[in-house]
């Protein structure tokens, strides 16, 4: 009886603080509380001068505020009978946003970075790995450009949660990120003039460097390169080199204006998700060439409302021969936000997208308006991510009949469920249209869901599970069916990886993929597996 009562107290008792510290956090100042347990209620206030986090815990008389930095002017620690109270003296127009684990919690001062639009000069996961080891590429692409920009179909993109950042190289006031990766695929590719995949070996070297420079107070300047060298596999075209050069410029004006630019240059062959983000080209594979740049402005980024204007003009050129076409998407959007909690906000805004006409594929000739609503940041607790849906209009009058108008909802959702400083699940869902190449269709109406589980397991090592369900839908009736073409893709995957040291990792993966369409020559079913080394500065998303 008294070791139930002892463990009901045990469960009862708030957890104890073991740490609070002054650090640095995406490049802005934060406060950190670590305790020995998880983490019940957590409230945040403004008192005048003050922003006060309330936590349900206890506090050793050992345990001492950190030292302030700015914009923070002091930083006091209350216990009282109800928990601890931290009370964080800054000037009102201070904004501030707070982030949580199980027994963690950051509470982040000044305003929060455009998102980058750019992949990072290390690749993120074992599903994004998956991207240019060979097609298909079934994932929506997350190239599109900073604040909101549009997404390919007139839905805004998605952003995924932000996770620590690689440590770096510090040279003077510049931080260098290099890294290198060795891998040995063996997985099937789509070269031919069918989809019938055939089976191939290679080794495959990425080396990339990333570069960043702050500017002004809140401003930076990032730029990275890539390069994957592709070698002793059976098809010549395959071994080559493929490129990815992006760059991002936030710049700060003014306490209520920030102005940004970026680019993204990509040229390769197997990295299909470039030129087609929703998986009709996976197969006559031809070298491809895309050009991207932009960019926008932010008025009162610090404040509780928001308005974000942006802009970019996106180029694809594909060799002559190949399953799909050259085109030009130019997109303009503007968005009015509002910061609805500690650490969320929510946006509305209006986008619109146009593909000019072109000889080579006339039926491609679109233009796209979308309204649409969403909200990022802590959706609930230990959840982050970023939510949006809207309702799209979409006129094509050079494609077929059946093919020349869309009207419907989109949406986009990244989401992501921590269940602990190792553990998390994440989920990801788009619907959208993207341009076609298939007979007289201007566009195909793509809808996807997608899942991935982290967990840590014994000897330091992690797994990595998740498996996603596609649909791609045409307008038109197909010549050889009499109905509008339908394909279906599923896909899973497995990996394991393990750190060896902070700057080395190996890791493991498997996948397969099976597409059925109601047009039996588009029916396909794929694997890939890989084996991987690192060494260099990544982040802890990939050596997991």
């Amino acid at each position: 009886m008294s070791a139930l009562l002892l463990l009901a107290w045990a469960a009862a008792a708030p957890p104890r603080l073991l740490e609070l510290r002054s650090e640095t956090l995406e490049g802005r100042p934060s406060v950190v509380a670590v305790a020995a347990g998880a983490l019940g209620e957590v409230a945040v206030r403004r008192e005048g001068p003050e922003v006060v986090v309330s936590l349900a815990a206890s506090a050793p008389e050992t345990l001492a505020a950190p030292a302030a930095a700015a914009p923070l002017q002091s930083i006091r620690l209350e216990r009282t009978a109800g928990g601890v109270r931290l009370r964080m003296r800054v000037a009102p127009d201070v904004s501030y946003e707070l982030r949580r684990e199980l027994d963690r919690l950051a509470l982040i001062f000044g305003a929060r970075p455009d998102p980058s639009p750019l992949p990072a000069a290390a690749p993120p996961s074992s599903t994004d790995l998956y991207h240019g080891l060979f097609p298909p590429s079934i994932e929506a692409s997350e190239q599109a450009g900073g604040g909101q920009a549009t997404f390919p179909g007139g839905v805004p993109p998605v952003e995924r949660p932000q996770v620590e950042k690689a440590p770096g190289l510090a040279v003077g006031i510049f931080t260098v990120r290099p890294a290198a990766t060795l891998s040995y695929v063996d997985a099937d590719v789509s070269l031919l003039e069918t989809a019938q995949p055939v089976r191939d070996r290679y080794a495959e070297a990425r080396s990339s460097v990333g570069i960043e420079l702050p500017v002004r107070e809140d401003g930076y300047l990032r730029l990275d390169y890539q390069a994957r060298i592709r070698r002793f596999s059976s098809f010549e075209p395959v071994n080559g080199v493929s490129h990815e050069a992006n760059g991002n410029l936030q710049l700060p004006t003014g306490p209520f204006v920030t102005l940004r630019g970026h680019g993204h240059f990509a040229r390769g062959l197997l990295e299909t998700s470039e030129v087609d983000p929703g998986g009709e080209y996976f197969f006559r594979l031809g070298r491809f060439t895309r050009k991207r740049f932009g960019g926008g402005a932010r008025f009162n980024p610090t404040g509780r409302f928001d308005l974000d204007l942006d802009g970019a003009d996106d180029r694809v050129s594909v060799a002559e021969g190949s399953g799909f076409f050259a085109y030009e998407r130019r997109s303009a959007a503007a968005a009015l936000g509002v910061e609805v909690g500690p650490a969320r906000r929510a946006s509305l805004g209006y986008s619109f997208e146009q593909v000019p006409a072109t000889g080579e594929r006339p039926e491609a000739e679109s233009r796209i308006h979308s309204i649409w609503a969403a909200i990022d940041g802590e959706i609930l607790p230990l959840t982050t991510g970023r939510i949006s849906a809207g309702y799209m209009r979409r006129e094509s009058p050079r494609a077929g009949a059946a093919g020349q108008r869309f009207r419907g909802l989109g949406f986009g959702a990244e989401v992501r469920r921590d269940f602990g400083r190792a553990a998390h699940l994440t989920l990801s869902a788009n619907r959208s249209t993207e341009l076609s190449a298939f007979e007289h269709n201007a566009f195909y109406l793509t809808t996807s869901v997608q899942s991935t589980l982290t967990a840590p397991l014994p000897f330091s090592f992690a797994l990595n599970v998740g498996g996603g369900y596609h649909v791609n839908r045409y307008p038109t009736a197909a010549s050889a069916l009499g109905v509008p073409r339908r394909d279906q893709i599923v896909d899973w995957l497995a990996g394991l990886g393990r750190s060896i040291t902070r700057w080395l990792f190996v890791r493991a993966d498997y996948r397969q993929d099976r597409r059925d369409s109601n047009l039996d020559v588009f029916d396909q079913r794929t694997h890939a597996f890989y084996v991987q080394a690192g060494i260099g500065f990544f982040s802890e998303a990939l050596r997991r």
